[in-house]
């Protein structure tokens, strides 16, 4: 399965950037959360949402839409009447030197603690943003698909589960000198600053990487950034039983330095040749194995500039409308500031339940500490497009606030490094991602497929009662089937049926309408070995793509310049 190339991406952007403008100014406003449904209004008023931080949207919008916004009655403040007509970006500024500096070099507005929006009048935002300030664009196009699907309430209880013996197994091939090896190579290319020959050197070396591996597919994905292009990295092993479900582990090969050094020296040890270095690890230790589902390894470039290319390759996925049921994205997981290190594992709401799967995978298999927090304000890395996208995904991040002194340094370099706590971490991402994709056991019932599920009323003349229909294709070598069911997507499955189902269909009558299910069934055999899981169902999920459908009219209002 091969996603839309970037080229064809940004040439239908185009088109639809100056198709959807009225050409009148396009302002930046930031829009504010209050309670109750505000995501629904914007949808109905068909703001061209491009960004969700912990307390605010900020969005781009013509005069028309500033009156329909007043007439309904929402809180908005204008940030400028004409940044929407060039490249803006979202900056962190933790202090008031660093603000100062990022207003020396354009125009800049806080619209959070420690977030503010950047543009230039003229030239390359992007490129005029001081050294060593994490910065994200904005998205591509509306995320208001993403801010209508509001996910049921996280789990606040820990995930507990033993350790499976072949996950163990694999994770045990996590080679801690093959890591810092890796690290070492990347190193060894002096700089790997998006825009350098050096750069896109290392990428040819990843590609090289991959392609010894024996991948099902290996190739590179183009993408302008400023005034240059360059390429994201992509290995794929495609699943035995769900080719078109995908999971996704990431870091990004580029690096940066001060501003007199980042052109020849910007060795980016940590940030992030580590997280690059596990990726690379995990396909070499999964390459080996099937898997029920498709696995892509990816290395991101030009994410130092602004998140280029994480953002090009998950708007391409979307638009091609690709099924990535969670993303792993690994930046700066080798430095310990003060052993036992342990891991920040950041996500947003909606993708609450990969950080408790994590969470139970670092302590099996790591083992290694790991800690979640729920911000949607903590945008810059590349797991942030995918939540533009709609797409569940997690960061992994040694620290946060970061404490490592040699941070976007010359001296970010594997010497510094607590190779105990890199490899942990990277058998804690490996364990996760292999618990994900399911590897296929040898003798076991083959996974069941073409599990749906549907809400059915039955009524009499005195009553009524709603339950859950399931149905499922039958396999041959299965002599009955286990039903699984939770109330958050992923976690905490719990067996409803007391004996193997003989059938394909099962009625879960023990539900209520008003709470979110979440299913999945296994095959057993007549031994009583059991299957894998099946793909999750929920009776309310939406196909993004539906959303996507209803919500066309709205899609096509692209900005000029973002």
């Amino acid at each position: 399965m091969k996603g839309v190339k970037a080229p064809a991406l940004m040439v239908f952007l185009g088109a639809a950037l100056l198709a959807g403008s009225s050409g009148g100014p396009i302002a930046l406003i930031k829009i504010s959360k209050v309670p109750g449904p505000v995501e629904l209004r914007l949808e109905t008023l068909r703001i061209d949402v491009r960004q969700e931080l912990e307390t605010c949207f900020l969005a781009l919008a013509e005069p028309e839409d500033l009156d329909r916004l007043r007439k309904n009655k929402v809180g908005f403040s204008v940030i400028d009447r004409t940044a929407g007509g060039g490249e803006v970006l979202l900056v962190r500024v933790d202090d008031p030197d660093a603000l100062s500096s990022l207003r020396r070099a354009g125009r800049a507005s806080v619209v959070e603690p420690g977030t503010a929006v950047f543009w230039t009048e003229t030239g390359s935002a992007s490129a005029s943003v001081p050294a060593g300030l994490p910065r994200k664009a904005l998205s591509l196009r509306s995320v208001l698909p993403y801010l209508s699907r509001r996910s049921a309430t996280a789990t606040s209880k820990p995930v507990t589960a033993a350790p499976d013996p072949l996950i163990q197994t694999i994770v045990s091939l996590v080679s801690g000198p093959g890591l810092s090896s890796r690290v070492q190579t990347l190193q060894d290319f002096q700089t790997r600053y998006a825009s350098t020959a050096n750069c896109e050197s290392a990428g040819g070396f990843l590609f090289s990487e991959f392609s010894a591996l024996g991948l099902d597919d290996v190739r590179f994905q183009a993408f302008p950034f400023s005034s240059y292009t360059s390429r994201n990295v992509i290995a794929e092993k495609t699943g035995e039983t769900y080719p078109d479900d995908v999971f996704i582990i990431c870091g990004h090969y580029d690096s940066t330095s001060p501003a007199a050094t980042r052109q020849t020296s910007a060795p980016g040890a940590d940030d992030d040749a580590s997280g690059t270095a596990a990726v690379l690890e995990a396909a070499y230790v999964l390459a080996a194995f099937q898997l029920d589902f498709t696995v892509r390894f990816i290395a991101f470039s030009a994410e130092e500039w602004g998140l280029y290319g994480s953002r090009a390759y998950a708007a391409a996925a979307r638009q091609a409308g690709e099924r990535v049921l969670g993303v792993i994205n690994l930046d700066m997981i080798g430095y310990a500031d003060a052993p036992p290190e342990d891991l920040q594992i950041i996500v947003n709401s909606r993708s609450s339940w990969l950080a408790d799967l994590f969470i139970a995978a670092a302590a099996n298999y790591g083992p290694v500490g790991a800690t979640k927090t729920v911000d949607a304000s903590f945008v810059y890395s590349d797991h942030s497009p995918f939540w533009d996208n709609a797409y569940p995904a997690l960061l992994a991040i040694e620290d946060n606030p970061l404490r490592n002194p040699y941070y976007h340094q010359t001296s970010d370099t594997l010497d510094r490094f607590d190779i105990g706590f890199f490899t942990g971490a990277t058998r804690s991402s490996v364990g996760l991602l292999a618990e994900l994709a399911q590897p296929i056991r040898a003798g076991y019932p083959r996974t069941p497929v073409g599990l749906q599920s549907r809400w059915v009323v039955y009524t009499s003349l005195f009553n009524s009662l709603s339950a859950v229909r399931l149905t499922w294709t039958g396999q041959s070598d299965a002599a009955g089937y286990n039903v699984y069911r939770a109330d958050v997507s992923h976690v905490g499955y719990v067996k409803i049926n007391a004996a193997p189902v003989a059938g394909t269909s099962f009625n879960d009558n023990a539900v209520t309408s008003d709470l979110a299910y979440y299913y999945v069934v296994t095959a057993v055999a007549a031994s009583g070995l059991e299957s894998n899981r099946s793909r999750e169902t929920s009776p309310y999920a939406i196909g993004i793509d539906t959303v996507l459908r209803s919500l066309a009219p709205t899609l096509i209002r692209f900005r000029r310049g973002i």
